[in-house]
């Protein structure tokens, strides 16, 4: 008898500890827990920039980025050659004072990320860009054109 009550408690101890999900909180993405207020007005508009990535056999594969940046979202849309067209739509905006952070926020899962994936500055009247290009180019910041 006295094993039987043993046996009970224990498998009701072992049933109320179990658990059928995971309780620990997940972290958001930097640009999901953040307040977002107005971009800057001068960094509304529309941009682009062409960067080559690589020489290929049939000529140097390159993007063009075409973004539209509006109060509170912006827009990129790409060309490429001999480069796959990734990551294209809506993307959030974080400003940081002297420069603002772009972060992905459309429907590709594999492209968002807790690290902005653009940052755009402005010094003295020339816009620049960081995050566009292959892996070696896009921790260079490069000349963005105000179209």
């Amino acid at each position: 008898m006295k094993i039987n009550k043993i046996i009970l408690i224990s498998c009701l101890f072992f049933i109320l500890s179990c658990k059928n999900h995971d309780t620990t909180p997940k972290e958001k993405p930097i640009f999901q827990t953040f307040k977002y207020k107005e971009t800057p007005s001068k960094y509304l508009g529309k941009f682009s920039v062409y960067t080559e990535t690589e020489a290929t056999t049939t000529g140097m594969a390159s993007i063009s980025y075409y973004f539209t940046i509006k109060k509170n979202e912006a827009i990129l849309e790409t060309n490429t050659y001999h480069e796959p067209i990734r990551c294209n739509g809506k993307y959030k905006i974080i400003d940081k004072a002297d420069y603002i952070e772009l972060y992905y926020d459309g429907e590709e899962l594999n492209c968002k990320s807790e690290y902005p994936d653009f940052e755009i500055k402005k010094d003295k009247e020339i816009f620049f860009i960081k995050g566009v290009g292959n892996e070696a180019a896009s921790i260079d910041w490069q000349k963005l054109t105000k179209v």
